[in-house]
């Protein structure tokens, strides 16, 4: 909110034009689907680089950036590519008026939180690490003796 508010006091004009809004054609559930499959990949892609502690882990933010990429080229053009509730709340408070359709933001986000949880507790349940066994050991591991 407090960013929303230095936004609207450092620049002219109507910060409603800023708020995330769903594009022509777009329809609400097309619109919930979308924020929340985005945000599903992008809260799974930073589970298993993040929170999964590897010898890759410095790295993670590059992969995390670029996930964040990949959700945004077409959840900007038919969402407005919210992805976090705060980036879309902040704006909608500053603004003279509340969209009526900004509950998609909260809902869409959370939703896809959740499916993103879950499938990284399967994944976790299935023992995903066991697929390449020694991949942070110092020294490679051979599946064959003597190699």
């Amino acid at each position: 909110m407090c960013a929303g508010a230095v936004v609207k006091v450092l620049f002219p004009g109507n910060i409603s034009w800023l708020n995330t809004t769903l594009a022509p054609g777009v329809n609400l559930a097309q619109g919930l689907f979308a924020e929340m499959f985005f945000t599903s990949y992008l809260v799974f892609v930073v589970l298993i680089l993040a929170a999964e502690k590897s010898r890759d882990t410095f790295i993670a933010p590059i992969g995390i950036g670029l996930a964040l990429f990949v959700a945004e080229i077409p959840g900007i053009y038919y969402t407005g590519g919210s992805l976090n509730p705060a980036r879309s709340f902040g704006c909608a408070v500053a603004g003279p008026k509340f969209p009526s359709d900004h509950w998609i933001y909260w809902v869409g986000p959370g939703l896809g939180a959740l499916i993103a949880s879950g499938y990284y507790r399967f994944v976790k349940m299935c023992h995903y690490e066991e697929a390449n066994p020694g991949q942070d050991a110092s020294t490679p591991v051979s599946s064959v003796e003597g190699v």
